[in-house]
Parts: C-alpha cells; sequence; structure tokens
C-alpha cells in the first residue's frame, strides 16, 4: 500500500509520466508513512478525452492515491498536496491549459486483498 493511478493526456508534450512516478513515489517514501516496496503507481495515457467543450488546447494530469483508511484528514491532505507538489515539479512547459489534480481515496480494508510473492518459481522440465 499505497497505489498511486496517474492518468494524463496524450497531447503534454515532453511529459514524462516515468520521472513523474518516480518523484511521486520519494514523495511517498519522504512522508515518512510508506515502505518503498510497498507503493505500487502507474501511469496511464489517455488518448481520448475531453475537458469541457474545447476541441483542443487543453490537457491534464489525474492522480489516484489510494491508501489503507485510519489516518487523519489532515494526514491525507499533506499526501495530497506532496504529490500533486511532485507532480507538478515535473511538469514542462506547456503551450495548452492543463490541470493538475490529485484525490487521496481510502481503500475499504475489509475487501482489500494483498499477497506477496517472493522468489521464482522453477518451471516444470518435460524430457
Amino acid at each position: 500500500m499505497p497505489h498511486l493511478i496517474l492518468h494524463h493526456t496524450a497531447n503534454l508534450d515532453g511529459f514524462d509520466p516515468d520521472l513523474a512516478l518516480r518523484a511521486a513515489n520519494r514523495a511517498l517514501v519522504d512522508s515518512g508513512h510508506f515502505e518503498d516496496v510497498a507503493i505500487k503507481s502507474r501511469a496511464l495515457v489517455l488518448d481520448h478525452f475531453r475537458i469541457g467543450n474545447a476541441d483542443d488546447g487543453h490537457g491534464f494530469v489525474h492522480a489516484t492515491l489510494k491508501i489503507m483508511p485510519g489516518r487523519s484528514d489532515d494526514i491525507r491532505a499533506a499526501l495530497g498536496r506532496d504529490v500533486h507538489d511532485a507532480l507538478a515539479s515535473c511538469l514542462p512547459p506547456l503551450d495548452l491549459h492543463c490541470q493538475l489534480c490529485v484525490e487521496v481515496v481510502e481503500l475499504q480494508a475489509a475487501t482489500y486483498i494483498k499477497s506477496t510473492y517472493a522468489g521464482s518459481v522453477v518451471p516444470e522440465t518435460h524430457a
């Protein structure tokens, strides 16, 4: 835990999602609330999107940070700001209007299931 899901529009020329994920992960570790190996992040580019009724000149980056319940509103807000600031530092100069949004969502502990596997599975050998 946590899960960080980053959606960004395809028209953000020069935006590097890997750099953004690295920066956000670093901010989450630096917060002191998460172990490095527990953070799972991914970025998804959106080729098809709309912002209002605009035909062009607009884009966005939206991050959803999913965490287990139990942290105060202040801590959740601080985590959201930390992720926001990390992502903002990765935005290149843009020739369009870009919205950067972060939401922090609590998972349902009763229905979240996680397993951890280490090592490798030896493939079955056929003679």
